[in-house]
C-alpha cells in the first residue's frame, strides 16, 4: 500500500459528502421555496387541522435524515474499501 493511499480514500469520503450535500439540498431547497409560497397567503391548514408548515417541517427532517443514514453508510464502505473504482 503506498504511502499516499490514506489520502485518496479521505479525497473518495470528502467527494461523496459534497455530492451528497449537492443533492440533498436541491429538494430542501424546492421545499423551502414552495413552503415561503404558501405562506406568503397565510396560514394555511390541511384539511383545517394540520398546518401545512408542520408537514414541511417533517419532509426536511426526512430528507436530511435518510442522507445522514446513507452518507455515513456510503462514507464507511468508502474507508474500508468496499467499493468499485470507476
Amino acid at each position: 500500500m503506498p504511502w499516499y493511499a490514506p489520502f485518496i480514500k479521505a479525497v473518495r469520503a470528502g467527494t461523496y459528502l459534497a455530492a451528497h450535500v449537492i443533492v440533498a439540498s436541491v429538494p430542501i431547497g424546492a421545499i423551502y421555496v414552495v413552503q415561503r409560497l404558501l405562506t406568503y397567503i397565510g396560514d394555511p391548514k390541511l384539511f383545517d387541522w394540520v398546518p401545512i408548515r408542520y408537514i414541511f417541517d417533517a419532509m426536511d427532517a426526512g430528507i436530511l435524515v435518510a442522507f445522514i443514514v446513507f452518507g455515513t453508510i456510503e462514507a464507511i464502505r468508502v474507508f474500508h474499501g468496499q467499493t468499485r473504482d470507476f
